[in-house]
Parts: C-alpha cells; structure tokens; sequence
C-alpha cells in the first residue's frame, strides 16, 4: 500500500527537519554581534592561513533535501552535523556532548523558537570544531533540544550548526554538485543582493509570481516582495502573517497538521489536529539574482489576523527554491546570492562513505552496533547486519535495542519464527519501551499462537507499572488478542480502557473499533468509526476506502457528502486521491474514481524512481483497475528490491486481489501482516481476504 502523499508536516520542535530555530530576541545591526540574552555569541574562527576549503554534502538519499556535513572535534572524532542557515543556535545530541565531556550550564541559555512553538534550551561550548581546513573555537551550543532526531534515514546525526558557525564565513552550497564551501572571501558580483543577519537568521528579499483563475474564471497574476529568511534546514516556502497579504485572492483555504501529526494513525484522538491555513501558488521566483519557474505552493500563516505564536519570524525559503542551484551566504560582507552550478554535477554516495567510515573506524564496538546494522541495511547487506548485532549482543546481552534491531532483521528475512523467540527473550516492559509490544502480540497470533499470545497480553496489563503510554499499548495488545481468540465484546471493552488510559484522551483506535465491528459484521458500526476518523483528520484517505467498503446502495448518498464535506476542508492540491479514487470506486462512482486515480497519480508518482516508482504505478493502476499484468510485473519488482516493505506486500495483494488471485492476494497480505503485525489495517486486511 502506498499512502496517500501528505503535505510536510511540522513536527513539534523537530527543528529544521520541519522548521527552523531561532532566537527570539533582535538584533540591531547586521555585523557580527556581541552575545546577548538568549542567543548564541559567533564562534572566533581560528585563521592558520587557509584562506578555502571544501566538504562534501551528506544526504540520506540522492537529491535529498536535508544536507549535512562532517564535523571534526577536539577529540580526534567527529560525527556529521545537519547545516542549517535558519538556525541561530546550533545543537548537539546529549549523548554526543556526554561523550565529548560537554558540560551544560544550568544558568545559560534560553529557549529557543520554532514554527510549532518554542522549547527552552542549555547551553554548553564546543571548545573546537573543524570544517575542512578551518578550525573554530567556542562554539556555543544547545544540548540534547526535544525533538532532535538522532537519524536521518540511516545516517547518525549528531546535531545542527547553525549561524553561530556560519557566520564566519562565505558559504556556498552547490546543491548539484553536493558541495559545501567555507571561503574568506566574497567575489559577490556588483548587484548581488543584500542578506540581513541581524536576527542570525540570512533574510533576504524573494519576489515572488503568483497566477490564479478569477470566480468569473479570469487568468490573473500578482507579484510581490517578500522578505523571507532563506533556510537551508526547511523544504518549501514559507510566509507568516501580513507578507502574504499580496496573494490574498489567489490563496486557497484548507486545514493541515501545524503543530506536529504522530505517523500512527490508529492513535490520532478525539481533538482539533489541524489548523486553517491559506496555501499560495507560485509559479516564479526572484531570488538571489535568479529567476526561477516553480510549481510550488507556498504555506501562508497567520493569514487572518496577529501571529504571536511566531514572534520574530517572517517565513521561510528552503530546499524546494534551492535545490537546482549554487547558492551563496556572504555573512561578512552581508550578501546572498545564487548561479548555476560550478559542477562538475554529482552525487556523493553518502551511505557508501558512512559504511565505510563505520567498518574502518568502529568495527566491533558494540555501543555502535546500531548505527553499523542500520547502515549495513541500507546498503542492501541484510545478512551483515544481522551478524553485527549478534555479535554486539554477545558483549551487551539482553540489551533492548540490540535485542528488538535482531527481531526486525529476522522478520525481514522472512524469519517470522525467529522474530517471535528473540522478542520473548525480553521482559513486556522492554518490549513497550521499545515500542514493540502490540507487534510481539500479534506477531503470537498471526502464528496461530493464539491462547499463548492472549495469556500474556493479559498478564502484562494486570501486572505492568502505570506508564501511561505503555498501559495503553499492553490493554491494545490485548484486545488484539482477544478479537483473535472470539472475544468480540471484551476486545471492545479492552479498546474503550485503552482510549481511558491514553495520555492523548479522547476516541483513538477507531481504525481497531472499525475492525471489531467488521468481525462481527456490524457494517454500521464500521461506518460510524470511519466517519469519525474521517471528520478528526480528512487529509488521511484510509477512512474513505474502509467506509466505502461498508457502503451498500442506501449509504452512497451519505458516503458522498460525508467525503465532499471532509475534501471541502483540504487544499485542493493536499487531498488523499489514491483512497478517494478507490472509495469513489468502491461505491460505483467510476467517473469521479478515474479523476482523482488520474490527478493523484501524476502527482504522488512522477518523481519517484526504481521501486518507490513500481509500487506507487502498481498501487494507482490496481485501484483503478487497470493495467494488472503491468501493475503485477511492477508489484513483483518493488518487493523483490525491498522484501521488507510491508507497504510493498501489501500494495502486491490489492494488486492480486483486483486480477481474481484471491489465493496469492491472501499470501502477500499475511507477509504484509507479519512485516508490520500491529498496523491494524493490516490484520484488517488478512480477515478481509481469509472471509472473501
């Protein structure tokens, strides 16, 4: 299954992966300043007679839009650090400054300001850094900020460095080229625009083109300046509060996730997720001397009325802008502009030299075991990566990260067994801590453990500690096991304990509920869980295909308003066309099912490539029904690149389903299952087939 291509979204405080950082104080002049309450004093760059060096850009994948470089320390070490033009603080994972002997002071600091909000921040100083030839000393930094990942795909990040750092430089990002620059020198050309760093942010002015249909159906265009803090951390285009003014009338109005949407469906609550935002077409962009045609939408904040949950911020340009570009931050001299690139044009195989770096540097560490088997995964060496944790385990036995890291390996080798007897080794607490309690359940049942997986499942949740997030997923698993075993009622029950125990209140599990009811044919009760899920987060198109999948001939009436309705609320370009083609299409609706099949396809698959690519065509092709032996050619060809992917077996049975195979539609469900054994969608799926 390929889900529906939803709009980047803002993580709570997950910094530049979605937003940006920045102090919230000002700043006066746009010369490097002295520190001021709450924000980062510029680090002293130590001058040896480099004058210019050069580092490779790291991404997790070709043509990624997150950037990283490696960073030597004081130590000898050093660890890639993500490079961040909207930051004006940098930071470091807490394990990394532990490890380094980096000391917070408990009376520095601040806090520090986002797009979702602000987080307080201790600072601690890296006595010295290295980038290349350069060396800077007495780089402040914000120590272990929630929510800064500890990967990028399969890459270790160890922190961000932001305009503390950069500050000192002339910095050129040649995206195509996948290089970075540190330079003393400028060389800006006569008319190369002016950047303002005063709030350590690199502002500059965008002139932004925007077209648009009138209600009389009209074509007319506006342009406008803008000026926007250019992010080297953020994806898009971002505009806050009265600069968007301008677009007002070729804006569309929709809700969408601001403030952070968890991956889990089945866990959304009761409550308001989605903010009303306006979204602006973009069709050119002036910036740094270029003129660039674009089919972008920027994200307008704040359109109606103050926007104080974002002080100090105007908006942002980030990778989506940039990316075809030799982009240029001359702090020094306080000008910012881009050319084409210097070339010659390539992708530096950042996996390749992070796996080779790990194997040369820490080959039988065992504390770095992880960051070895994730690397050797990502490479294609499943087997080696089983192996390296193995032998970890060895020198750290029953540790629970080694411990669960084999499971997976073993599940993806189709190793379902295995998975079972390492996950038992672990005592229910682990398990939940790791976030794989639900799958060990019902890992037990989709092995016809039944009795065995409902014993446990329902001793753990007698007898565990209060830990609120962990007392919901043992009473989840259990009621898992429960509707395994016949017990219809009790499962229903254990579910509306879990909604109780849940610390995001209110009625999650309705994709579970939706399934209870399913088992016992209650197509009503499937329907009023989707529609429910439906109203709390319209941007997800698994309710629409599930409610349709309930309909019969009285309900398409009520199916269709409740669908249009729910769209009406989206920007029009951020609607889940895969599921509402194959709702459409579920209740007969094959016109408007071709339509939005059509428009999701072009949008969702046509830069996606090799088995991404595959089962994104074979997924749009089987729901619409259309194409089968090439969509079964494709589906084969995805899972054989990834037999991991439980999404990829998954879209393989829809496929298999649509062409009458009802039999390896069953096979490649169950695989699906046992991959991912606690989505619920996907045990819905096995029952849908195993009663067909």
């Amino acid at each position: 299954m390929t889900l529906s291509i939803l709009p980047t979204v803002f993580l709570p405080l997950t910094l530049t992966l979605a937003l940006s950082l920045h102090a919230q104080a000002a700043r006066a002049a746009a010369t490097p300043p002295p520190s001021q309450e709450g924000l980062s004093p510029q680090a002293q760059l130590v001058l040896d007679g480099t004058r210019e060096t050069q580092l490779d850009l790291w991404r997790a994948s070709p043509g990624g839009d997150k950037i990283m470089v490696l960073v030597g320390f004081h130590d000898g070490s050093d660890a890639l650090f993500l490079v961040d033009t909207g930051a004006a603080t940098s930071v470091i994972q807490k394990d990394v400054a532990d490890a380094l002997g980096i000391v917070a002071d408990p009376d520095a600091g601040g806090y520090i300001q986002g797009l979702s909000g602000q987080a307080p921040w201790i600072r601690g100083t890296l006595p010295e850094i290295t980038l290349g030839g350069f060396t800077v000393r007495g780089v402040d930094i914000a120590i272990g900020l929630p929510g800064l990942p500890e990967y990028i795909g399969a890459l270790p990040l160890a922190g961000i460095l932001g305009n503390n750092v950069w500050s000192n430089f002339v910095m050129t990002v040649d995206y195509p080229a996948d290089r970075l620059t540190l330079s003393l020198d400028g060389h800006a050309p006569k008319r190369a625009p002016t950047m303002d760093w005063s709030a350590n942010s690199a502002r500059t002015t965008l002139t932004l083109h925007s077209e648009g249909l009138t209600p009389a159906g009209k074509r007319t265009r506006t342009t406008a300046d803008v000026d926007l803090d250019v992010d080297t951390g953020a994806g898009g285009l971002i505009i806050i509060g009265a600069r968007g003014e301008p677009f007002r009338g070729f804006s569309t109005i929709g809700e969408e996730p601001v403030n952070g949407l968890g991956a889990d469906l089945d866990k959304i609550p009761n409550g308001k997720l989605l903010s009303r935002t306006h979204r602006i077409p973009v069709a050119r962009v002036r910036l740094g001397g270029q003129t660039l045609a674009v089919d972008a939408s920027a994200r307008w904040l704040c359109a109606e009325g103050p926007c104080e949950q974002h002080p100090g911020l105007s908006g942002l340009a980030g990778y989506e802008v940039l990316r075809e570009h030799r982009v240029i931050f001359d702090f020094p001299h306080n000008r910012f502009w881009m050319t084409k690139t210097a070339g010659p044009v390539r992708q530096f195989d950042a996996l390749a030299a992070g796996l080779a770096r790990e194997l040369s540097l820490h080959p039988d560490d065992p504390d770095r075991a992880p960051i070895l088997a994730s690397l050797q995964w990502s490479s294609g060496q499943g087997e080696s990566a089983l192996q390296t944790l193995q032998a970890a385990l060895v020198h750290k036995p029953k540790d629970p990260e080694l411990t669960v890291m084999v499971a997976k390996a073993k599940a993806i080798a189709a190793d379902f067994k295995g998975e079972i007897e390492t996950l038992a080794g672990l005592e229910p607490e682990d398990l939940a801590e790791q976030g794989v309690w639900i799958d060990y359940i019902d890992a037990l049942v989709l092995d016809g453990q039944i009795d065995h997986a409902l014993e446990i499942a329902r001793r753990a949740s007698e007898t565990a500690a209060p830990v609120p997030d962990h007392s919901e997923d043992f009473l989840v698993a259990l009621a898992d096991a429960q509707l395994a075993a016949g017990q219809v009622e009790d499962s229903a029950a254990t579910i509306a304990a879990a909604n109780k125990a849940s610390p995001r209140g209110g009625s999650a599990h309705l994709v579970r509920l939706a399934r209870i009811a399913a088992t016992v044919k209650d197509r009503y009760g499937v329907i009023v869980a989707m529609r429910d899920l439906l109203r709390i987060i319209p941007l997800q198109g698994l309710p629409i295909w599930l409610y349709a999948l309930s309909t019969e001939a009285g309900d398409v009436a009520t199916f269709t308003r409740d669908v249009e309705t729910a769209m009406a609320r989206l920007h029009p370009d951020q609607r889940p066309f895969d599921f509402l083609g194959a709702g459409y299409m579920a209740v007969g609706n094959e016109q408007a099912a071709r339509a939005a099949l059509k428009t999701g396809h072009e949008r969702d698959c046509a830069e996606l490539i090799g088995a991404d690519r595959d089962n994104c065509d074979a997924w749009y092709w089987a729901l619409g029904k259309e194409r089968l032996d090439e969509a079964e050619l494709k589906s084969q060809s995805a899972m054989k690149a990834l037999p991991g992917n439980s999404a990829y077996a998954d879209t393989g049975a829809v496929v298999a389903l649509a062409r009458g195979d009802l039999v390896q539609a069953r096979e490649r469900a169950l695989l699906a299952a046992k991959l991912n054994p606690s989505d619920p969608y996907l045990l819905w799926q096995v029952s849908r087939l195993a009663a067909m």
